[in-house]
């Protein structure tokens, strides 16, 4: 790949433009999602299958079709790091939801602290210093299943939200990101899904601060339900995408990158990506997996896994090269 560093989680919180007291409950087992007209998820389903079973038989003809494809693909999206300000959002709801969770798994909302030192003070469920030698009361859900509405104010392109002691009021011209955070027995539910509106971050790139943008759908699959306390950053996490990127970290073409994909990325795994190649006629019929890791690349496909080389325009395996394009 082009564009080639170490990523790193690197959330920088300007100012939480959320917390649980303004979160919507959307449903729980009283209040039916559907009363409330709330989409039901995406179904991933067949992603995950194309992802686990590609059905592509791949050759230099083929690779030859969308080798450059693959690639622009791919630096716009490791460049980019927009899966990175999805990721950090729904961390920020696991943490929050974490803090206001008591130890019997319930969910507490408005906590106050109920006699002792701080009675009547605010406090969170998960946090034993805010009520010493009292209890933290307030709106109790019961291992909450459902979900939140989440409207997160974007961090926009002033550098200074670097600085650990800057604080700001959010700024909507940031633009923001909308996800619907499902709950499962008090767990994070594995689909995640929403848009974002033109929203604005700054990406650290050797020393430099790029500003990028990313606007459109997006849908996340987690892999299983994730326990409040579990690190998402060592997650697989697979993402259908369909929207445009406003940043190009080639630094030929500035202009808006048009992105309908599917890949797969880890937050601590610092240089890898997996990128779903569909090639069929109809969505989803043949595909097959393109990936970067580290300095080495290649692709899974139903006539096997190969080592592959964008830039050398040919794949191979043990025995020497397949084929070239």
């Amino acid at each position: 790949m082009e564009c080639s560093r170490q990523r790193r989680y690197r959330r920088a919180i300007v100012a939480r433009s959320f917390s649980l007291a303004t979160l919507l409950l959307l449903c729980t087992a009283s209040l039916s999602c559907e009363s409330l007209n709330i989409p039901p998820a995406p179904d991933l389903r067949p992603v995950l299958n194309a992802f686990e079973k590609p059905s592509a038989v791949v050759d230099g003809e083929i690779m030859g079709a969308v080798a450059d494809e693959i690639a622009e693909a791919a630096n716009e999206i490791e460049g980019s790091e927009f899966f990175e300000e999805i990721l950090a959002v729904i961390i920020e709801v696991q943490q929050e939801l974490e803090q206001n969770t008591n130890e019997n798994g319930d969910l507490i909302l408005d906590g106050t602290c109920n006699g002792g030192a701080n009675d009547g003070g605010a406090c969170a469920a998960g946090a034993d210093a805010d009520c010493p030698d009292g209890t933290c009361v307030g709106l109790t859900v019961p291992r909450p299943n459902g979900g939140v509405q989440v409207n997160f104010i974007c961090d926009g392109w002033d550098e200074r939200q670097f600085d650990p002691d800057y604080e700001a009021d959010p700024d909507p011209a940031n633009g923001t990101i909308a996800l619907i955070v499902t709950l499962d027995s008090g767990s994070i539910g594995r689909v995640v899904w929403g848009t974002a509106d033109n929203c604005r971050y700054l990406v650290p790139i050797e020393g430099e601060n790029f500003q990028a943008s990313y606007d459109g759908g997006v849908a996340v699959d987690l892999g299983d339900p994730v326990p409040l306390d579990e690190d998402i950053t060592e997650l697989l996490v697979t993402f259908v995408v369909d929207g445009i990127i406003g940043f190009d970290p080639i630094g030929v073409d500035e202009s808006p990158f048009r992105i309908n994909q599917s890949f797969r990325v880890k937050l601590a795994d610092t240089d890898g990506l997996e990128i779903l190649v569909d090639i069929g006629e109809q969505p989803l019929e043949e595909t097959f997996n393109y990936f970067f890791q580290g300095t080495a690349q290649g692709l899974r496909a139903a006539n096997g896994t190969f080592g592959c080389s964008l830039e050398d325009r040919e794949c191979s395996d043990e025995s020497g090269p397949l084929f070239s394009w």
